[in-house]
């Protein structure tokens, strides 16, 4: 994983260093600017855990169970852009669901992810942002990884600014391992005057008030949704052998509160809590789906840096 990291990092880094030049002393010729000197790089870091307590959860046949979920997420994202040119984002991505039953259950006890995060953003008449992304990567269960566990999750995604207090999302998510393959939304971000905002856009829609210029409240919603493929050996112990080495939908809806404060230029803290509704674990070529006979409360927090 550092290898990887460093492979990333290191030749943008000298990408941004000084260019040496010609001695151009004793002439009176103007030097051209180096094209590093139109480079700029930035850099973010993203993490976040939270944990949700236990939920009922069918696991069929008449059969139920309490579903608790401990779940981190870690991003880190180099950003180059040279002049006014497309900016790309090149990083790379954990994020893991750990959950704890009451008893024994067909569910994996993980689902987890490590990918790349390749992204390019460019805009077309000025007023048109456009977003590529592919996120190649596993995305398993943490056991017996191997190429059956890789897959290349794709998003392309606008944006049309209508004025300085309103900008139209809309999107496509594309993932072949989902039972709908490909997922078109639409949405809107409306700052409805100095305090308030309307942030209408999937997967995180939110209602902010802006308390000061530090500190943000919001009520909004978290919509999750992936694909992974588990062990071999899920299910058959419990008599059922279907879901063995079978592909999981895995499907979860937060409803909730929480604070934004920006300590400083760099250091952004998020705390939220409330309640999840929705849960399901949906084995959709097995024809076999568990979710929640009711929900749970949840507790996140967040940290983001960029610089």
């Amino acid at each position: 994983m550092k290898a990887l990291l460093l492979a990333l990092i290191l030749p943008l880094s000298a990408l941004a260093g000084d260019v040496a030049s010609p001695d151009t002393s004793g002439t009176d010729v103007t030097p051209e600017p180096s094209v590093s000197s139109n480079l700029k790089l930035s850099y973010e870091f993203d993490g976040e855990t939270s944990f949700v307590g236990k939920a009922r959860t069918n696991f069929g046949a008449g059969d139920t169970g309490g579903v608790s979920e401990l779940q981190t997420d870690e991003r880190l994202i180099v950003s180059p852009q040279a002049g006014d040119g497309p900016l790309y984002r090149f990083g790379l991505a954990y994020q893991s669901y750990n959950f704890g039953f009451s008893k024994a259950a067909p569910l994996p006890d993980i689902l987890q992810a490590g990918n790349l995060i390749l992204d390019a953003d460019f805009t077309i008449f000025n007023s048109v942002l456009i977003q590529l992304e592919a996120d190649p990567g596993f995305y398993g269960d943490g056991r017996d990884t191997g190429f059956r566990d890789f897959n290349v999750p794709f998003t392309i995604g606008g944006s049309y600014i209508t004025g300085a207090d309103l900008q139209w999302v809309g999107g496509v998510s594309l993932d072949f391992d989902r039972q709908i393959p490909v997922i078109p939304a639409i949405g809107l971000r409306w700052a409805v005057n100095d305090n308030w905002v309307i942030d209408a856009i999937l997967p995180t829609p939110r209602l902010e008030y802006d308390w000061s210029k530090e500190l943000t409240l919001y009520l909004g919603g978290d919509f999750d949704d992936g694909t992974y493929r588990v062990d071999h050996g899920l299910g058959v112990a419990l008599g059922r052998p279907r879901l063995s080495n079978a592909v999981v939908e895995y499907d979860e809806i937060r409803l909730g509160a929480g604070v934004n404060w920006k300590a400083t230029k760099v250091f952004t803290f998020e705390i939220e809590g409330g309640y999840l509704p929705y849960r399901e674990f949906d084995f959709h070529r097995a024809d076999t789906h568990f979710s929640n006979d009711d929900g749970a409360l949840y507790g996140r927090v967040s940290l983001n840096t960029q610089f």
